[in-house]
């Protein structure tokens, strides 16, 4: 008998968050089934303050259907950190986002708490997490733990798993999850056997000691700071050690994964204010987010918005995100790590595997510490239906529209099906079928049909005359005199889904020459371009070469540190009127040194250009600059290590419209142990589209 899974809507047809949510003007919304208590829904939002692009995975976690796990990069706390969507090819997930904050660039290592399989892989931190307990319950809590070593009659208290002791520490227990652990001046490495229990809190025997100056291999062993030098003696060869500890608000027998997050920004039903953040100016802006969100029914969402891309999707406030949780029936929600590092990851229906689906705003994916990931343990089974990507045809006239056809078990696995597929339209005259393609041909509504054998699915068609709306990117194309930019046109229906065009469109262009493809060559003049499509025309002005202006840089620069209070300085007049010296000097916690300006930039500013003396410290400089919706941009500079000056020229990435430069900084290169150094900055300078 075949198993026939009823597909129940977890997710809404269409949101309507409250205030402070912005406006929605416009909503073309797409639901899918994933697997068994598995939804994805892509809301594509037009709003009063940009275009929005929201992702959510609704989960029944209780089904025994479908398992929820937390997934470290590499499969280690410190690691060199891995992207979702690797992390959910390698796991065979169908869907996954990104989770705690890290320590980026250096370890990767998350910062609050990790349990795994049941095991307490890293104590909590002071901030909020999202549990799954062993009957599939979602529970978002703050977390305290205390632990105890026993050996003999003693009893000394356990400070960590899976980290070392801090300066002056006393002990933590590590384990095959910490990965390798690299040479030690202050701690003594005590190696461990397991003997009965699920570690870390177990039974060991003391085996012997480790050499604490060479690189270890992982393993079990217990690091003992200088506090507790003293209960060296111990911890002798065949000696017993018992470690226990107590996890509160929720027991740790009752968990079966946990992951960091924080802060909480939803607690019954209503925007929550967690000072125990992380908080700070960064995260009063609009920006990427990422956090998951639970409902009085037990359903939890993993939620993912892009933001930093006016022309995607604008990001939101906390506040904001609180309300799209508030409005999909959540109760109680947390953030994930957020930014760059905001990625999700779906198995689309008719695929056999997760890939990315959201629109990173670093361009692609950033290795993260760890995420969230969702598991289908329904069986695989026959084949009972076809499925098609797009589950939706929107396209005008003249548009060929690529079909991947797949056969699906009730399960929605990816499963064998009976060749060939025959495909058949209706009305007919909505176009034809050929060599896997779509060819829209007539306007109007209807379906695709596909047939194999005992199989059949269908997918709806809609061919528009005309579309609502188009528009051309990048919508401030600017080029040099007789170089090209190629020039996208995109349309949209009538409820916002985006239209798919021919190939080839009637451009035209006042200047240079533009061919049907939108390729568009540049003479010496400022060119208006323009498409038709139907009785719709999109129109864009491309600025023809550049000049620079100079910016009160040297004037306006004074010095910062993160964290505040570090070492280093600024000093001006380095050797000239404009010059600027960065003196930087990293240690503890120090991240970053900043020339810090704020300075407005001229209209149509396209990049930034500075005269750079290096010190060959193998730093790296960026920019921090501010765009026309109040959004921090920041930009790879140049990699020191070329002592000398040279000139660096940044040029912002398209339809990145910038309206303040706000630092040039260092930040320690990732891997490479950097104490201090010196550059200086002189003539910095906009370059700024035309003539």
């Amino acid at each position: 008998m075949i198993a026939i899974f009823l597909a129940v809507a977890l997710l809404p047809a269409h949101i309507e968050p409250g205030s402070p949510f912005p406006h929605i003007v416009e909503q073309a919304p797409t639901i899918d089934s994933v697997a068994p208590g598995v939804e994805y829904a892509d809301y594509q939002l037009l709003t009063s303050i940009g275009p929005l692009s929201i992702h959510v995975v609704a989960v029944e976690p209780r089904r025994g259907d479908v398992r929820v796990e937390n997934v470290l990069a590499g499969d280690a706390l410190d690691s060199r950190g891995e992207t979702v969507g690797s992390m959910a090819q390698r796991t065979k997930a169908v869907a996954g986002i990104n989770g705690d904050y890290f320590d980026i660039g250096n370890t990767n290592r998350p910062e609050n708490i990790v349990v795994r399989g049941g095991a307490l892989l890293q104590v909590p931190y002071k901030r909020y997490a999202l549990a799954i307990t062993r009957d599939g319950a979602a529970h978002i809590a703050e977390f305290s733990f205390s632990g105890e070593l026993q050996v003999d009659e003693r009893t000394l208290s356990l400070g960590g798993i899976d980290e070392l002791p801090p300066p002056n520490g006393g002990l933590s227990l590590l384990t095959p999850g910490y990965g390798h652990v690299r040479p030690q001046n202050d701690v003594t490495l005590v190696n461990l056997q397991p003997l009965s229990g699920t570690p870390p809190l177990a039974r060991y025997r003391v085996t012997g000691m480790a050499d604490n100056l060479a690189t270890q291999p992982p393993g079990y062993y217990l690091a003992i700071g200088p506090n507790e030098y003293s209960a060296v003696e111990a911890f002798g060869a065949g000696a017993v050690v018992e470690a226990t500890g107590t996890l509160e608000p929720i027991e740790l027998d009752s968990i079966a994964t946990a992951i960091g997050g924080g802060p909480l920004i939803l607690h019954d039903g209503a925007w929550y204010d967690d000072g125990d953040g992380p908080n700070g100016r960064e995260f009063a802006k609009r920006i990427p987010c990422s956090g998951a969100a639970i409902t009085p029914d037990g359903r939890l969402f993993l939620i993912e918005v892009d933001g930093r891309q006016p022309e995607v999707s604008v990001g939101l406030k906390r506040p904001e995100f609180a309300a799209l949780m508030r409005s999909l029936g959540a109760t109680e929600g947390l953030a994930f790590d957020g930014g760059g590092s905001s990625t999700i990851a779906i198995r689309r229906l008719g695929e056999s595997e997760a890939v990315m689906a959201n629109s990173p705003s670093d361009g692609i994916e950033r290795p993260v510490g760890d995420g969230l990931f969702v598991y289908s343990t329904a069986p695989v089974g026959p084949a009972v239906r076809l499925v098609a990507r797009p589950s939706v045809v929107r396209a005008v006239p003249g548009a060929g529209v690529p079909l991947r056809i797949a056969a699906v078990d009730a399960a929605n696995h990816v499963a064998a099906g009976e060749a060939p597929v025959r495909v058949s339209i209706s009305p007919p005259s909505l176009g034809e079928f050929r060599n896997g393609e779509f060819v829209a041909l007539h306007p109007g509504l209807g379906r695709l049909f596909m047939r194999a054998a005992s199989l059949q699915g269908d997918v709806a068609v809609e061919v528009d005359a005309t579309p609502a709306r188009a528009r051309i990117t990048p919508s401030r194309p600017n080029v040099d005199s007789d170089a090209t930019v190629a020039l996208q046109p995109h349309a949209y229906d009538a409820h916002g889904y985006p239209l798919v065009l021919p190939a080839s469109l009637p451009w035209k262009a006042t200047a240079g020459s533009i061919d049907d493809r939108g390729d568009f060559r540049a003479g010496s003049q400022d060119a208006d371009v323009s498409v038709r499509i139907g009785d719709i025309l999109a129109a864009a002005r491309v600025t023809v070469g550049s000049h620079d202006e100079a910016l009160p840089f040297a004037q306006l620069a004074h010095f910062v540190t993160i964290p505040h209070g570090g070492q280093g300085q600024l000093a001006k007049d380095a050797g000239c009127g404009s010059c600027v010296a960065l003196r930087f000097a990293f240690s503890g916690n120090e991240r970053a040194a900043y020339a810090m300006a704020d300075v407005p930039l001229p209209d149509d500013t396209i990049g930034l250009t500075f005269d750079l003396q290096d010190d060959g410290s193998a730093a790296r400089l960026r920019v921090a600059l501010r765009n026309e919706i109040n959004e921090d941009v920041l930009l790879d500079a140049t990699r020191l290590g070329e002592a000398g000056w040279r000139k660096v020229v940044i040029r912002f990435p398209p339809d990145t419209q910038v309206s303040r430069l706000i630092a040039i900084y260092v930040l320690p290169s990732k891997g490479i142990e950097l104490s201090e150094g010196n550059v200086v900055l002189r003539n910095v300078r906009a370059i700024v589209a035309g003539h």
